[in-house]
């Protein structure tokens, strides 16, 4: 069964995302612009990262029940 693209770019999304939230708490701390830009698109990536995420999970459900169908 091919794996749908999206599924493995969504984890380099979230895991990116997630490094650059921790380095904005941790290294800039959110007081500073550079902590709250780091924050904010760390934000906007985990988000982005669960969207695509979300539609590949469903695409591999929808392929899975078609093959089912087909075979079946």
């Amino acid at each position: 069964m091919p794996l749908d693209v999206r599924l493995p770019i969504s984890g380099l999304f979230i895991l990116v995302g997630l490094l650059l939230i921790g380095q904005a708490i941790a290294v800039d701390g959110l007081s500073t612009s550079a902590g709250r830009l780091n924050g904010i698109w760390g934000g906007v990536m985990v988000l982005f990262g669960a969207l695509i995420g979300y539609y590949g999970a469903r695409g591999e459900r929808r392929l899975r029940q078609t093959n089912r169908t087909l075979t079946g």
